[in-house]
Parts: structure tokens; C-alpha cells; sequence
């Protein structure tokens, strides 16, 4: 009997302290969400730089060029460059294998940077 008691003084100061605490935070957090509304609300002018200048004038690099950046930082180079996935991918592929596949990894990072990076530039213009 005195533990059914215990636990539903327990849970009766619990809710009090919540609706308590929700009571004080709310106008703060009110406040803070039409903050982040008009913020949302207000354009962002983005930068739309022209396609012709950014990729249509260069011709892709050849396959398998070598990239002495991407050779020394690995992964780390697409992760510097915007490449995220790629980085994610590489990264877990060192990690899952215990570090044994870290240099095929380095090596394919120096070897298929270069187009990689090409592929990424092109693929911010594709309609798809």
C-alpha cells in the first residue's frame, strides 16, 4: 500500500514539475518559433552560377588521372571538395574493414578524384 502510494506522489510531483516547467518555457518557446517563422519566410537570394562557364567550356578529365591532393588527405579530400557521400562511403569502407582496405581506398581517391569531381560539377546542372 505505501508503495502504490510512493509511486503516485511520485508521478503526481513529476506531472506538476512538467506543466510547471511547460508553463514558464512556453512564451519563450512561442517566441522563439515565429522567430524561426519569419526567418523561413524571408527569400534568400541564390547565386545561380551560369552552366557554360562551369562546366560547358572545360572537357572532362581523362579516366584515371592521378590527383597528388587526394592522394595524401583520402577520403578527406572529398569531404573538403563538397562530396559527402563519396566521403561517407570510403570512410565506412575503412572503418568496416578494420583499416585493411585503407590503401585501395587512398589509391582509388588519387585515381578517381579528378573525375569524380567532374561528374559532381555537372551533376548540379542536371534536370533530374
Amino acid at each position: 500500500m505505501a508503495a502504490a502510494f510512493g509511486v503516485i506522489l511520485a508521478l503526481t510531483l513529476m506531472g506538476t514539475a512538467l506543466y510547471l516547467v511547460w508553463r514558464l518555457i512556453s512564451p519563450v518557446w512561442r517566441q522563439a518559433v515565429e522567430e524561426v517563422d519569419r526567418e523561413l519566410a524571408t527569400e534568400v537570394p541564390v547565386p545561380q552560377p551560369d552552366l557554360a562557364a562551369d562546366v560547358a567550356d572545360h572537357n572532362p578529365p581523362p579516366r584515371l588521372s592521378w590527383n597528388w591532393a587526394a592522394a595524401l588527405l583520402g577520403p578527406f579530400w572529398y569531404l573538403g571538395r563538397g562530396l559527402w557521400a563519396h566521403f561517407c562511403v570510403l570512410a565506412a569502407t575503412i572503418l568496416l574493414s578494420g583499416g585493411l582496405l585503407a590503401p585501395f581506398v587512398w589509391l582509388y581517391c588519387a585515381v578517381k578524384a579528378n573525375e569524380d569531381a567532374w561528374e559532381y560539377r555537372k551533376a548540379r546542372w542536371s534536370a533530374y
